[in-house]
């Protein structure tokens, strides 16, 4: 049952059925005992009245007289009363026609339940003993069954006919309230795919007011989505763009001097924007790469310090050709942290390198333990100039390089560390230190870090 009107119908449906089943079964019984109860009634009064008309007479009336006189007789309900008049000795005075000739009651007043014949009967017996008579008046209780169904049918039928009636309304008017719901897949259906503007609906029910919140949150998203790919595009070919502009004026220099110094330097050059452009390439496929990852595997623990010795054996050209230093805390031999080993090897490098790539010659980048009351994690130390603070949030961005960026950076790096830390619940930290440097630590929920042994 995938519409949504037939489900609707269904339990609306399903539950008016369900009220006037109760209804129909309470209007039932108690519409069966109230007409018992003036059925009753009818038999007490009818009693007396026969007792009253006796006496009146003089005499008993007997035979037809008391079935043709008879105020209570109803057309239409054949043998619904009969009568019976007795002498208090056991005779049999007189009867109405169709009363059976055995006694209907009892020999005392009052009601009572007897079967003649196969009929069951309810008696009210009225005694006067002044007169020395005893007066039943009955009524077949099949009668009664009778009297009282045909007031259910009478109930039942326009009730049926009622909910037929209520149905086809019922009907008419989901149609109708889910109509809002038609014109916003109405309004999507016309709207071009690349059309990213919020729905232009006017006016807009109180309980589709999420629904359509909830798409122009998309549409928002996606079009900042689009924007973002379009500069990471623009960026990438305005980056792509140096290096190869340089990389083209260094081959023709070297190819047109026979100086070779000059072809020496040229070639340096050279080396330099292939350097360059292979990092920046490097580092756009890390970031597209870890974007198509999905949800990262929740139950995946890494050695730090695994991951440090890998990073320092890749880097160890660099830190050699910079004359920096590359010092460990013991202490990441005893810390693992739960997020994948690629994605912890791809940010180390990429803070390591941008501290070796900011710290002067002799210097040295530190690499230790970082922890808080709600997070712990790795911290890349360097002694360089630091990032200025009003550049801190911003650093963080694609193709974003502060103003005191040295060497050939993409300003790409951070990002990439983000968008892993962002992947796994934790976070970049950037802080310049008092005594000159930059400590950049990945922290993460103290529950993603633990320590394996005592250091």
């Amino acid at each position: 049952m995938n519409s949504l009107r037939i489900r609707l119908f269904v339990l609306l449906a399903a539950v008016t059925a369900l009220v006037w089943a109760s209804a129909a079964t309470w209007i039932y019984f108690n519409t069966r005992v109230e007409v018992e109860k003036v059925l009753d009634r009818r038999l007490v009064e009818a009693a007396r009245m026969v007792g009253s008309l006796a006496n009146a007479s003089g005499g008993v009336p007997v035979g037809p007289s008391l079935e043709r006189g008879s105020p209570f007789a109803t057309s239409g309900y054949d043998r619904q009363l009969s009568c019976q008049i007795w002498s208090l000795d056991g005779k049999l005075l007189g009867r109405s026609t169709g009363a059976p000739l055995e006694p209907l009651g009892s020999d005392g007043s009052g009601f009572s339940e007897r079967s003649i014949h196969g009929e069951t009967w309810r008696v009210y017996s009225f005694v006067d003993r002044t007169r020395g008579l005893r007066v039943h008046v009955g009524d077949n209780l099949s009668v009664r069954r009778n009297l009282v169904n045909d007031l259910i049918k009478g109930l039942v039928l326009p009730a049926l006919i009622g909910m037929l009636a209520l149905a086809a309304l019922l009907w008419t008017g989901i149609g109708r309230g889910l109509s809002p719901l038609r014109d916003v897949a109405k309004a999507l259906e016309r709207r071009d795919p690349s059309d990213l503007r919020p729905l232009d609906i006017r006016e807009v029910r109180d309980e589709l007011r999420p629904v359509v919140r909830s798409v122009d949150g998309l549409f928002d998203r996606l079009e900042r989505g689009r924007a973002s790919e379009r500069h990471l595009i623009a960026s990438a070919a305005h980056e792509l763009q140096t290096p190869l502009a340089g990389l083209k004026t260094h081959a023709q220099i070297a190819a047109m001097s026979d100086d070779p110094d000059v072809r020496a330097r040229a070639l340096l050059q050279i080396q330099t924007s292939v350097d360059r452009t292979a990092r920046l390439v490097r580092q756009l496929l890390d970031l597209a790469r870890q974007e198509a990852l999905g949800d990262p595997p929740s139950e995946v623990w890494t050695k730090a310090d695994a991951a440090v010795s890998i990073v320092q054996d890749e880097l160890c050209p660099s830190l050699e050709l910079r004359h920096v230093g590359l010092e460990v805390d013991p202490a990441l031999a005893c810390l693992e942290v739960r997020i994948d080993e690629g994605a912890l090897i791809l940010s180390l490098r990429n803070l390591i390198e941008n501290a070796v790539n900011h710290s002067a010659a002799g210097g040295t980048v530190r690499i230790s333990m970082d922890a808080s009351d709600q997070r712990a994690g790795i911290a890349v130390i360097d002694d360089g100039p630091g990032i200025p603070e009003d550049e801190l949030a911003s650093v963080r961005e694609r193709f974003v390089r502060g103003r005191r960026e040295k060497g050939a950076g993409s300003g790409l790096g951070l990002s990439i560390v983000e968008l892993v830390l962002n992947r796994a619940g934790g976070m970049l930290q950037l802080a310049n230190r008092a005594e000159g440097g930059l400590h950049a630590a990945m922290l993460l929920p103290v529950s993603a870090v633990r320590r394996t042994g005592i250091y």
